[in-house]
C-alpha cells in the first residue's frame, strides 16, 4: 500500500505545473518582447542582430510603457520601458534619454521656455500616465504653462502632433526629435532611465536580455540617439 501511495504522489508531482520562473518557453511561438515605443528603432535593429545570432525569432509590441506593464502575461518574455516606475520585478537599466522640448527648424512660431513660455504658442505633452508624460510633469511643475492643447498616448504620438501641424512644440524624447524630422529640440530633463526585465524566465528570454548589453546592441542604441548607463 505504502508503494503505491508513494508512486501516486510521484505521478502527481509529475503532471504539476513548473513554477514560471522555470517554465520553458514553447518552441512554437516566437521570442515575445514588450517595449517601450521610443525603443521601436533600437530594437527592430536589435531583433534582427539578435536573429541572425542566435537563430531564435524574436516578436515585437511596442507601446507606452505604463499601458504595456499592464498586459504582462504568460506570451511575454522580456519586457522593456522608459521609466523604472513601470517595473514590478528586478530590471536594469540599460539605456538613457533625454526629455525636450521640441518645435519647427526655425522655431517660426517663437516657442520659448525660458524666462518664460510665450503664451501665444501651444504644445503637446504624453498623457501623465505613460513615462514621457510623468517625466513632461516633473520637469514643468514650477513652469506656470497653461494645459496642453494636445495630448498624445505616447511620445511617438505627441510628437506627431506637431509634425501634422496640430501644436506648435512638444515634450518628447531626443530619440524621436530628430532634426530629420525638420525639427530642433531643447533639453527639459536629463537622465531619463530605460530598464529591461525578463518576464517568462525561460533561457530564450534571458539570451535576449543578455544580448541587450552586448556591444552589437549597444551600438544599436547609441546609433539610435540613446546614451549609455
Amino acid at each position: 500500500m505504502k508503494r503505491g501511495v508513494l508512486l501516486l504522489v510521484a505521478a502527481l508531482a509529475a503532471c504539476s505545473p513548473a513554477p514560471e520562473a522555470d517554465r520553458p518557453r514553447p518552441e512554437d511561438r516566437p521570442l515575445t518582447v514588450y517595449a517601450d515605443t521610443a525603443l521601436t528603432e533600437a530594437f527592430t535593429k536589435i531583433g534582427k542582430d539578435f536573429e541572425a545570432s542566435q537563430g531564435i525569432e524574436v516578436e515585437f509590441l511596442f507601446g507606452a510603457g505604463s499601458a504595456l506593464e499592464k498586459q504582462l502575461g504568460a506570451d511575454v518574455d522580456v519586457f522593456a520601458s522608459a521609466s523604472p516606475d513601470t517595473m514590478k520585478t528586478e530590471s536594469k537599466v540599460f539605456a538613457v534619454n533625454r526629455l525636450v522640448l521640441a518645435a519647427a527648424q526655425g522655431n517660426p512660431k517663437n516657442v520659448t521656455l525660458s524666462p518664460r513660455w510665450n503664451p501665444q504658442t501651444s504644445f503637446a505633452m504624453c498623457a501623465e500616465e505613460a513615462p514621457c508624460g510623468a517625466a513632461a510633469k516633473l520637469a514643468l511643475k514650477d513652469a506656470g504653462l497653461p494645459a496642453p492643447k494636445a495630448v498624445g498616448q505616447d511620445s511617438k504620438e505627441t510628437l506627431a502632433k506637431l509634425t501634422t501641424g496640430e501644436v506648435d512644440s512638444a515634450f518628447a524624447y531626443a530619440t524621436d526629435a530628430k532634426p530629420s524630422l525638420g525639427l530642433f529640440a531643447v533639453p527639459v530633463l536629463p537622465d531619463l532611465k530605460f530598464p529591461i526585465t525578463i518576464v517568462s524566465g525561460s533561457p530564450e528570454a534571458k539570451k535576449f536580455y543578455d544580448f541587450v548589453f552586448s556591444g552589437q546592441a549597444r551600438a544599436a542604441l547609441t546609433d539610435a540617439g540613446f546614451e549609455l548607463p
